[in-house]
């Protein structure tokens, strides 16, 4: 796979032990298993048989007929800049995740950066982070000029490990930056005792955790800002967008002169005057109306879709239990929902014979089921981007070259758990999947199955 993927594309290419609790179980109660005789006999798609799932998924993002009305009257309206919808979508947002306040911007990126860009964070200080994440989650902490420093994940949950989270601060530490990675929830009850101890900033990467919670508080409304993108391939798609969640009104207000021209927060976008002056540096990643006329008209069914992705999942993840050689991702204590922007799972190829992993993943994918092997085998913490930043004339003003020596670097960053990962992972693309029936459920389950009982001929063909 490419290493230059966006993270658009990347989601195009691809075609916890038992779970334990009232959260694991509700709704494993239907069609009780795979289809025995599709698996026993029928050969694997990848040579030549009839895949098992052959009625395609719930198309996504998700637009009715019904929808166009709504934004077409926001359209003739002509008043395109950010106004009333907005700030409408802003309310809504922020009660659905549990904050008092949240901003919209025009991505999930910017709002990453944004947070940083408000934060006390800047040259000299240390950000930890997961390893585990896409590009846009590490901008904000450069445009600061700090450091950002990787602790390892726990193989077992896919999140950044709490433990490794500890061994890494030092005086410099200023914040801690989980990332829900799939939606599923970092350890946030452990991780912000950690930062009440410390006194540091948390800023949550929650682009792919809408709705995701622990004991019913939801991603997002744990650190002092929560980040959330609301781009196609997410489970509350507007095309593109962006906001930021916290409890701090100093905060959101500062985020908001910075997301319109670094003005006062009492002036209106779209605003212009002879008075008015930009006082402070500030930026242009306004929402517009329409984008938040789409976002409201998705709000409207977003909690039937995700109670509709928790009932298909919490069933799909007890019956891949079953299947020796696959392990569900474990959940951490409390964890009562999730988006299902993925659904990932651990697989063993000692189990299916020693068929390899990407060889797995192109025989699931040819029986029908949206598949990936992850994120590409390159860490972060080795990219070019994070080379080219540290070899800057800024940064080399800023810090020792010792400190910037990129061999060393990744030295000190690197993850041994991460990289046993990216051998084992294996992602179903669940945002549209999970909104079939149970029977499209128990196909994906009759699939691994089937692959599993024809692996040796998949293995050697």
């Amino acid at each position: 796979m490419p290493t230059n993927l966006s993270r658009r594309s990347f989601l195009k290419t691809g075609s916890a032990g038992a779970i334990g609790g009232a959260f694991a179980m509700a709704s494993v109660t239907a069609a009780s298993g795979p289809g025995a005789k599709k698996s026993d006999v029928a050969a694997p798609a990848i040579l030549g048989g009839a895949p098992v799932h052959q009625g395609g998924w719930p198309k996504w993002p998700q637009w009715e007929a019904a929808d166009d009305p709504q934004l077409a009257e926001v359209m003739k309206r002509g008043v395109w800049s950010r106004a009333k919808l907005v700030t409408e979508f802003e309310e809504k947002w922020a009660k659905l995740i549990g904050n008092k306040h949240a901003l919209a911007v025009v991505n999930g990126t910017n709002a990453l950066s944004a947070a940083f860009m408000e934060l006390d964070v800047g040259p000299g200080d240390e950000v930890i982070m997961s390893p585990y994440t896409f590009s846009a989650s590490i901008f904000g902490i450069l445009y600061q000029k700090a450091i950002p420093v990787f602790a390892d994940i726990d193989p077992t949950t896919y999140q950044i490990d709490p433990e490794k989270i500890r061994a890494k601060i030092t005086p410099r530490t200023k914040a801690i930056l989980p990332v829900h990675i799939c939606g599923f929830p970092s350890d946030m009850e452990t991780i912000m005792k950690i930062a009440r101890e410390h006194n540091l900033f948390v800023v949550e990467d929650a682009c792919q955790a809408h709705l995701s919670s622990i004991r019913g508080r939801k991603m997002g409304s744990f650190g002092h800002a929560g980040c959330f993108s609301f781009q196609t391939s997410k489970i509350m798609p507007i095309g593109e967008g962006g906001a930021i969640t916290t409890d701090d009104g100093n905060f959101k207000d500062r985020l908001y002169s910075y997301h319109n021209y670094g003005y006062a927060s009492s002036i209106a976008p779209g605003t212009y005057a002879s008075t008015i002056h930009s006082y402070r540096l500030g930026n242009k990643i306004r929402m517009a109306e329409y984008q938040a006329a789409i976002g409201l008209i998705q709000l409207q069914r977003f909690e039937a879709q995700h109670r509709t992705r928790n009932e298909n999942g919490n069933w799909l993840r007890a019956k891949l239990a079953e299947i020796p050689g696959i392990k569900p991702i474990r959940l951490y204590d409390g964890v009562d929902s999730l988006s299902y922007y993925m659904c990932p799972f651990i697989y063993d190829a000692q189990a299916f014979q020693g068929l390899p992993r990407d060889k797995f993943v192109k025989a699931l994918g040819a029986e029908g089921v949206s598949v990936t092997g992850g994120y590409p085998n390159d860490p972060l913490y080795t990219q070019g981007l994070l080379r080219e930043t540290l070899a800057s004339r800024t940064y080399r003003k800023l810090y020792p070259a010792a400190e910037l020596d990129f061999a060393k670097y990744k030295e000190r960053n690197h993850c041994p758990k991460l990289l046993e990962t990216f051998q084992t992972s294996v992602w179903l693309n669940s945002t549209g999947m999970f909104l079939g029936s149970r029977q499209d459920m128990a196909d994906i389950v009759d699939a691994v199955w089937k692959i599993q009982k024809h692996a040796e001929r998949i293995k050697n063909a």
